[in-house]
């Protein structure tokens, strides 16, 4: 097993020879522009069993003036994480950020003809450097180079950043594709040979490419306008992205990935709300040409310095994304989510169901605890499971879920079927049950999370019922059993209900709670002949 990176084989962050979960928080924009600003969240991160901190390094700051180079706040983060014990998975926010280009220096801002931006169909500019410029990913690129070699010298041997995140959330803003005089020739270039092949295969859900073998130029692609214009930028995006993550590998070798803002639907179909965070359903409304699932084929070929490329996944069906992105990806990460409960929930999701190597709600070092007791919560229990965890996922021994009130959802591991159901109603109104099942052996499991129950049952149809149960804390450094488990909490030996709190069962009392919201438990079959059971654990 190599010693730091992505284990290939499994899609798992390796670090310092082992299998690493991220249980991340991504702080704001400018937490990290100020050593003094950014001093007080080390230690809220560790004591919220935080372990990763995601946090940017910004261009304007990093290279004030032109050729001259300044790491000081990229070194108090070093230490600060050092001291608390943390990693770190640093941003570059370079040319873009949210789809448009505040973070590059005032050097580059105030020279627009060395240093060109897009400019849409009517020919005015628009805040977004273009990706058709060498001066742009020229200075990006040295910049990153600098960066990434003051990393590697500072940091090569400690490894507390474990990755680095190139750009974020590219993409266009305002128009599905540039119009300027060097994106028009690009535009009357031929479609790269690899691309087209790949389209002739079916590598875009909307845009294909002519049968004959000659190369096409992208006007003659076939398909939705809006569809080839954002494939063609996303073509542009990745290979200017590739030149500046190329150059930064060159002087450090660690993961380097990219993040997307999602096409996602808007909440209540409206176009205009939380179109920011939300995406929109068109090229244009959300950024163009960035990372997203169906032009991945574009970024994979054109980018092959990307270790992956990740989601920032904020409304909407949470799962599509999760999967989208498992699928079209060897390894899956989710560098920003919401921080409330409805956002961290998901997190046992993502890293059960599609194996992800982590989270990172984003804005944490703006909540108070009253605001953050899901993410607490939730990073306790996977902080405690985290070997477990690890080690279940490329043996396809875990499975995460978050499911509403509505809904029920049964998923086979090992020999059993599980139904999960969510039990008592959330704080905050909302009804959804949410967290993971591991498989220790063939009949002994751990259950985490919070408001659900969990029901086993056999495929044939024979009866199964809970053999042993436990309530599991952490303690001396692994999980010890609590109490034993039987009658209300075990629903009569048919399943197990995790909630933080008791719940009304019969309209008249209440099950006691699982305040830790872990459990251990086995299963048998009554009546089956004496040695099916499982053992005494």
């Amino acid at each position: 097993m190599q010693h730091h990176g992505i284990d290939q084989a499994t899609g798992q962050l390796i670090v310092g020879g082992t299998p690493y979960l991220i249980r991340g928080i991504e702080v704001h924009n400018s937490t990290s522009s100020h050593a003094d600003y950014l001093e007080p969240v080390w230690k809220r991160c560790a004591d919220a069993a935080v372990n990763t901190v995601l946090a940017p390094v910004s261009w304007e700051l990093v290279e004030p003036t032109e050729g001259e180079f300044d790491f000081h706040l990229v070194d108090a983060m070093l230490s600060g994480a050092r001291d608390h014990e943390l990693k770190l998975v640093l941003l570059w926010f370079g040319s873009w950020k949210n789809a448009s280009s505040s973070y590059v220096p005032a050097w580059v801002k105030l020279d627009p003809v060395r240093f060109p931006l897009q400019v849409d169909e009517a020919g005015d500019p628009l805040d977004n450097l273009s990706p058709f410029s060498t001066n742009n990913r020229d200075a990006d690129a040295a910049a990153f180079a600098a960066f990434m070699e003051h990393l590697a010298r500072v940091d090569g041997r400690e490894k507390t950043v474990i990755m680095v995140q190139v750009e974020n959330e590219v993409g266009l803003l305002g128009a599905p594709r540039s119009y300027g005089a060097d994106a028009a020739a690009a535009w009357a270039a031929p479609v790269p040979a690899a691309l087209a092949e790949a389209l002739r295969n079916g590598a875009s859900p909307y845009v294909q490419a002519p049968d004959e073998p000659s190369t096409p130029t992208w006007d003659l692609l076939t398909g939705d306008s809006d569809r080839k214009a954002e494939l063609f930028m996303a073509w542009h995006y990745a290979c200017y992205i590739e030149h500046v993550a190329a150059a930064g590998l060159a002087r450090y070798d660690i993961p380097l990935f990219a993040n997307a803002w999602l096409d996602s639907s808007v909440p209540n179909g409206s176009e205009s709300a939380n179109i920011a965070v939300a995406g929109g359903s068109a090229p244009g409304v959300f950024p163009s040409g960035g990372p997203l699932p169906h032009v991945s084929a574009a970024w994979k070929l054109a980018a092959p310095s990307l270790a992956f490329l990740a989601p920032d996944v904020y409304f909407g069906d949470f799962d599509i994304p999760f999967k989208r992105y498992a699928d079209t990806n060897t390894t899956l990460f989710v560098p920003e989510m919401r921080a409330d409960c409805h956002g961290v929930s998901h997190s046992f999701l993502a890293i059960g169901q599609y194996g992800a190597i982590g989270v990172s709600p984003f804005g944490f070092d703006s909540l108070d605890d009253d605001r953050t007791v899901e993410l607490r919560r939730i990073y306790a229990q996977l902080a405690a499971l985290e070997n477990d965890i690890l080690a279940a996922q490329p043996r396809g021994r875990v499975r995460g879920f978050r499911v509403p009130a509505s809904k029920e959802e049964t998923f086979a591991l090992g020999k059993y079927e599980f139904v999960i159901r969510a039990y008592p109603e959330h704080g905050n109104g909302e009804r959804f049950g949410y967290g993971l099942l591991l498989q220790f052996d063939d009949d002994v499991f751990i259950a985490v999370g919070d408001n659900f129950t969990v029901c086993p049952r056999s495929p044939d149809g024979r009866p199964v019922a809970i053999l042993q149960a436990d309530e599991l804390v952490a303690g001396t450094g692994r999980l010890r059993p609590r109490r034993r488990l039987n009658g209300d909490e075990t629903l009569s030996g048919t399943g197990i209900r995790i909630a933080e709190h008791p719940a009304p069962m019969h309209g008249f009392m209440a099950t006691s709670g699982i305040p830790s919201g872990v459990v251990r438990f086995s299963l048998y079959f009554p009546g089956a002949p004496r040695g099916t059971a499982a053992p005494d654990y």
